[in-house]
């Protein structure tokens, strides 16, 4: 039996009193569901989260994309926490999470083991997985390696890490080595500070223009801190250190042995206007994936790769469908 997930709630007073110091980003969505601010120790300081619903049950994990935020839950969150609960992870150095030390860098095959540490705290029988792009990766990942562990998988725009040209990525590598040695010494300094307007033209061209305009105050909301320096002024909080992870390519007989062994119930949602996961490489291994799953579902939706959030009338009902067709509604 999992435990009570209320027993394990920790107030972010904190943090709490920082987001209180900025200016309010959005008007109060409009259903109203119950929300807490909790963080989850870890050896390093904490895991934020954002608890959606009822916290007596075992939530949905919501699992971010890369220099996003759980903020990227919460046009949708209030549309799914009806029936289930959800519980929106900031993943380390994103958001209101807590660095990793200094002197070390962020890897990608970290992500999975973030999801198993979760999983013994609060002493969960099973994982639900809601996620996107970088989230998705580790959602699938874990999901391949613990399949007895995990009831369901939905994944948004992503399932594995696209395939790139290995001459590119290796070029990329030097310039990403120097650049990360220049962040871990700048971590004790503030970033350059802005407007919270001039932030969030930054955050719209910084996604290629996937999170709109009208979409970015999300993500602010737990990215955002305001000027030491000039309290007029705000900066971008996560990590520097994120931008510069060497994100490597996979051998493909391990990833397709690492797909073939996803068997819970999978439901994933590509968008159309998306260059994510559009590759030949993408395309095979998710065919793989539907060969292997007899419970493997694909939907198709116009929108750009943050569709969730951008769009979340269009992704919620297909995702509540399939909570309902498995019987996982209100579990």
């Amino acid at each position: 039996m999992a435990k009570r997930l209320v027993s394990h709630l920790f107030f972010n007073t904190n943090e709490l009193k920082l987001k209180s110091a900025l200016p309010v980003l959005h008007k109060k969505l409009h259903t109203q569901v119950p929300t807490k601010e909790i963080q989850i120790p870890v050896k390093c300081g904490h895991i934020s989260a954002k608890l959606w619903g009822n916290s007596e049950s075992r939530p949905i994990l919501a699992l971010h994309g890369w220099q996003d935020n759980a903020g990227t839950w919460d046009p949708i969150a209030p549309m799914l926490a009806k029936d289930r609960s959800i519980l929106a992870i900031d993943f380390p150095g994103h958001g209101l999470s807590s660095w990793i030390p200094p002197g070390m860098m962020y890897y990608q095959w970290e992500l999975p083991r973030v999801i198993l540490y979760l999983k013994q705290y609060f002493q969960w029988d099973k994982v639900s997985i809601l996620s996107h792009s970088m989230g998705a990766i580790a959602g699938m990942r874990f999901s391949c390696l613990y399949p007895d562990d995990v009831d369901f998988y939905i994944a948004i725009d992503s399932l594995i890490y696209d395939d790139f040209d290995l001459n590119l990525v290796i070029d990329k590598y030097p310039s990403l080595m120097e650049k990360g040695l220049i962040a871990q010494s700048r971590l004790d300094k503030e970033p350059p500070s802005y407007s919270l307007e001039e932030i969030k033209q930054l955050w719209h061209r910084g996604t290629n223009k996937s999170v709109s305009l009208e979409s970015v105050q999300y993500l602010m909301e737990r990215g955002v801190k305001q000027s030491k320096k000039d309290p007029t002024k705000y900066y971008i909080s996560r990590d520097s250190r994120l931008k510069y992870v060497l994100f490597n390519p996979e051998n493909k007989q391990f990833v397709e042995a690492l797909v073939k062994r996803l068997k819970c119930p999978t439901l994933y949602v590509k968008a159309i206007d998306s260059p994510y996961s559009a590759d030949e490489y993408s395309t095979y291994m998710r065919e793989v994936v539907e060969r292997n799953n007899e419970n493997f579902e694909l939907h198709f939706v116009p929108g750009t790769h943050h569709v969730h959030l951008n769009d979340p009338n269009i992704v919620a009902p297909l995702i509540t469908n399939f909570l309902k067709k498995h019987n996982f509604s209100n579990a």
